[in-house]
């Protein structure tokens, strides 16, 4: 099988787990025993599941419609979204006109760490990188150019006092340097290893006892999603998109053979 790094997904915590599993599910909804059971092959305690439970209910990210049933808050699962956007990611691009979009966060405080941290994630889900010491660009290649991306950013944490803008053009030496920011190679080694670790996982894991497939699907599947969600959408003329439309079409059928894995699993 292709190496493939899940290291970080293999100290799942409780509370992601839970939410995969409910968002696995075609109903959203999951007993708290299904819960545990899946959370048996994480080794993670039922204390810890009943805890983080707790947590979701009291972050507004899942209900309990009955007792010992736990189901997915579907209105504005920030988890749901992020799973709709790696699905539809193609439909968001437009052809490039030569043209850029940039930030500008110079004037935004650093000491406010959380926020900060969130700031730099939402440019890095946007694919921007850092063209000079507190300004960030991308192509601009996304529906409704800088006043979409405005409203987008700013629901992933960009920070107040950060500038969205369109840029008719670059000098010849910052346009280059910019069209030099992504290491489009690398992108597709990586995206090369994911297709042949999906193949050869799908094909090892169904001679492969259950438990083992249920587990090893979910890791693998976290980070595939992670590596497209990452994508940072890049025109043709600066990387082909034909791996990762590849990769997304792959994708899509390993999760739903996943999904039919963890549903036998769980027995639901």
């Amino acid at each position: 099988m292709a190496e493939v790094s899940t290291e970080s997904n293999i100290e799942l915590s409780a509370a992601d787990l839970i939410l995969n599993l409910l968002e696995g599910h075609d109903r959203h909804r999951l007993s708290v025993q299904s819960l545990t059971r899946g959370a048996e092959l994480f080794r993670i305690r039922e204390q810890a599941v009943r805890v983080a439970l707790t947590r979701l209910i009291g972050q507004g990210k899942i209900t309990s419609p009955s007792r010992g049933q736990y189901e997915l808050n579907v209105v504005g699962s920030t988890l749901l979204g992020d799973i709709e956007n790696w699905l539809r990611m193609e439909e968001r691009a437009v052809p490039w006109n030569g043209q850029w979009l940039g930030v500008s966060d110079a004037a935004v405080p650093r000491r406010q760490k959380v926020a900060w941290r969130r700031h730099l994630k939402a440019l890095a889900l946007r694919g921007f990188e850092l063209l000079q010491e507190g300004f960030w660009v991308r192509p601009d290649n996304i529906k409704g150019s800088a006043t979409g991306l405005r409203a987008d950013l700013q629901s992933l944490g960009l920070a107040h006092g950060a500038l969205v803008m369109s840029l008719t053009a670059l000098d010849e030496s910052n346009e280059l340097r910019a069209r030099s920011l992504w290491d489009s190679q690398a992108l597709e080694h990586q995206y090369r290893a994911m297709l042949e670790a999906l193949r050869d996982s799908r094909r090892q894991l169904e001679k492969a006892p259950l438990e083992s497939a249920a587990r090893e699907s979910l890791l693998l599947g976290r980070a595939a999603i992670r590596l497209i969600l990452h994508d940072p959408l890049l025109p043709d003329e600066l990387m082909a998109g034909n791996r990762r439309r590849e990769l997304i079409a792959a994708m899509r059928e390993y999760q739903r053979w996943a999904k039919s894995v963890w549903m036998e699993f769980l027995g639901e």
